[in-house]
């Protein structure tokens, strides 16, 4: 298979959706499973197709022209395709889209860039209130109340698919607890000595990363074991896999709320084309000299975006 034939493979599921009669079918029937949408459901299937259309065409050929370009440009071609194709697959769900101004603002800012000792990885995007990103995280994910307003691209970047290794590999396992599970117990390793004061913070962020524990068993200088509440272990847990062996995040034990993977996307591509636009200097120098632990992160990144974000958009064709 040759790389053409298969950067088209992408879309591939779109195919019959590019006839308008197709896509204008699969609108109306999505309304019809709404009760509030379904007298309107073909007023709002007409008037919504051609939209829908032109933004999956503009959209798509964006993702395929950022595929093809340079480290300094790509983040800004994925970023305007990602948002394209959400703006039209929108649709589906709020045929009212946009009802006003306020939900064209990427709902999304970037904080100021520090001169001096900046990284990529420390730096952190803010969720506001109203904006396209609450806006399309409420209508396609069913997320009302986003639990946090601020995000570390770290904290993102290592959940994304593909990450985790690269991001140990440059990073090192060494902020990091190591977990090491049974079926009745939950050892956790720290590279700091674990005092008793810190134990039921610890026991409450492990809930948040699905491994219930009840009871301490033993306590070491830098280890703690924990029986595991059976009857609330029916998730599987929020852990890293490197090497064979399994840690915890680098933010733990910071309470972790994942976000569905089309929001982690969103929020990473925004926050790079941002620096790809406003940092030249910076992201210049990262892209071409090629000196930091950053540059490897994010071209990895970028090579694992390219490829899974457009499978995320499959499941909404579904009939």
């Amino acid at each position: 298979m040759n790389a053409l034939h298969s950067n088209h493979d992408l879309f591939a599921y779109y195919a019959p959706f590019e006839s308008q009669e197709v896509l204008r079918q699969l609108l109306y029937e999505r309304y019809q499973k709404t009760t509030s949408l379904q007298e309107k459901a073909s007023e709002y299937s007409y008037q919504n197709t051609p939209v829908f259309h032109y933004e999956w065409m503009i959209g798509r050929n964006y993702w395929m022209e950022g595929l093809n370009a340079s480290l300094l440009i790509k983040p800004l071609l994925l970023f305007y395709g990602l948002t394209h194709l959400l703006k039209g697959i929108i649709l589906l769900t709020d045929p009212m889209y946009p009802a006003s101004a306020e939900v064209l603002a990427h709902g999304v800012t970037s904080r100021k860039r520090k001169k001096k000792g900046y990284t990529f990885l420390e730096d952190e995007v803010k969720v506001q209130k109203k904006g396209f990103f609450p806006h399309f995280a409420y209508y396609l994910f069913h997320m009302e109340h986003l639990p946090h307003t601020k995000w570390k691209m770290a904290d993102l970047l290592i959940f994304a698919k593909d990450m985790a290794s690269l991001y140990f590999d440059v990073k090192g396992t060494s902020h990091c607890m190591r977990v090491e599970q049974k079926h009745a117990s939950i050892k956790l390793y720290g590279k700091q000595t674990i005092h008793q004061d810190m134990l039921s913070t610890l026991q409450n962020a492990l809930y948040a990363y699905n491994l219930p524990v009840k009871d301490i068993v033993h306590l070491e200088s830098q280890s703690v074991t924990f029986t595991v509440d059976q009857d609330k272990a029916n998730k599987k847990p929020l852990l890293l896999t490197y090497h064979n062996k399994h840690y915890l995040p680098p933010s733990f034990p910071k309470k972790l709320h994942q976000l569905p993977d089309m929001c982690l996307h969103f929020l990473l591509l925004y926050n790079l084309s941002m620096i790809c636009r406003y940092e030249g200097e910076w992201w210049g120098e990262v892209m071409t000299q090629q000196y930091s632990e950053d540059y490897p992160i994010i071209k990895h990144y970028l090579a694992v975006a390219e490829r899974s974000v457009p499978a995320l958009f499959a499941t909404f064709f579904h009939k």
